[in-house]
């Protein structure tokens, strides 16, 4: 049985396995605290709304037992009273802020209160400090993190939440589904789109989890299956030229070319293209992809279009307008790490020491607190990474 959420993806039982008791205040013995608090526990799972009012009664109480709030949260999930829940959670962890189980429950809150940024921000949290160890739970928040990310155009970090799923052979369909918008370059939520274009998204799902999982063979058979069958559908040859990157360059350029022309406005093949025309000292044609892809990309994403510009006018030689961009770039996401390197690089080349050194430190700083096993399926600011 599952939770009634509209993410359907958690077991009942997760809600009490994946929160760690809290030590409760050492007061007296309260028969009627205790009473409360006992029969909540022995009903959370089967009557989660009975369970809401024993909790809500206990800790009237004892306003302070924080173990009450994540629990009164849970049960709160369970109903679909997700602000309330919301409410819960937040008390619970003022009380007890390092529980990453806490932390990730009140980011699926918000993100079925319509609050995607925070939600995300707060599941990221809940990651920091540990999930507890249920893998059911984990799947359950990973899934909701990339779904997020997929809708924000944000296909790189999705895939990065998705692929640990895919090593341990984790292969819901919510997790192909996610994985195949992200192969794609789709900025939608799956409920959204057509059965004909969901069964696309599942083959092209299959094919990046297949590859994920460390089947290369059938991987390439699943791959030339998708362009086979669905050749014109759009995405899939930007799904086959990030499948190729890693092998056979030039053939990747091509798809990604043979995307363009189909979809001029599929701007993650744009920026791929641009990469690697960088990559051969292309600059002013990379520089000319980017500038069309400025026109189609969310405003999220523009960041990466930045990013390109400045390493297509580095390779121009024409540090200043390179710095600027990687500036602009920094600005708009200060926390990536890679912009960074790029901008102390850009700083060393142009003779600016101190700000290049200062660059390089605030590198270091962030490049530890990356997701090791993140290697998105599409990150143009970097070379190509073998596969695992």
């Amino acid at each position: 049985m599952f939770l009634s959420g509209r993410n359907g993806l958690l077991a009942r039982g997760v809600l009490v396995l994946c929160l760690v008791p809290v030590a409760r205040p050492a007061y007296g013995q309260e028969p009627s605290f205790a009473e409360l608090s006992r029969r909540a526990a022995a009903v959370l799972d089967s009557r989660p709304a009975e369970a809401a009012g024993l909790y809500k009664q206990a800790l009237a109480i004892r306003p302070d037992w924080a173990e009450g709030w994540l629990y009164l949260g849970a049960a709160l999930y369970r109903l679909d009273r997700y602000a309330e829940a919301t409410h819960a959670f937040r008390k619970g962890i003022a009380l007890s802020p390092r529980q990453g189980p806490a932390w990730a429950f009140l980011g699926l809150c918000e993100a079925e209160l319509d609050n995607p940024e925070q939600a995300l921000a707060d599941i990221r949290k809940g990651e920091d400090l540990g999930l507890g160890g249920n893998w059911q739970f984990e799947v359950a928040v990973r899934v909701k993190a990339a779904q997020i990310l997929t809708q924000s155009a944000d296909f790189g970090e999705a895939l990065a939440q998705l692929r640990p799923l895919a090593l341990h052979n984790e292969n819901s369909r919510a997790v192909v589904e996610t994985m195949g918008l992200c192969a794609l370059g789709i900025p939608t939520a799956i409920s959204e789109l057509s059965q004909q274009r969901r069964a696309v998204v599942y083959m092209a799902g299959k094919a990046a989890w297949t590859l994920a999982n460390q089947h290369p063979a059938e991987a390439a058979a699943a791959y030339r299956q998708l362009l086979e069958e669905h050749p014109n559908e759009p995405g899939v040859h930007h799904a086959y030229g990030l499948y190729l990157m890693e092998t056979d360059m030039r053939a990747a350029l091509a798809q990604f070319q043979e995307e363009v022309r189909n979809n001029p406005r599929h701007w993650p093949s744009l920026i791929v293209i641009a990469s690697l025309e960088i990559r051969q000292g292309e600059a002013e044609s990379a520089i000319q992809s980017l500038q069309q892809a400025m026109k189609f990309a969310p405003r999220k994403q523009r960041w990466i279009c930045r990013a390109e510009l400045g390493r297509a006018k580095m390779t121009a030689d024409n540090l200043d307008a390179a710095i600027a961009e990687f500036e602009t770039a920094v600005r708009w996401m200060p926390t990536n790490a890679q912009l960074r390197f790029l901008l102390s690089q850009a700083y060393r080349r142009a003779g600016r020491k101190e700000d290049a050194e200062r660059e390089n430190a605030e590198f270091q700083r962030l490049k530890v607190r990356e997701d090791p096993l993140g290697v998105p399926i599409f990150r143009p600011l970097a070379p190509p990474v073998g596969r695992n």
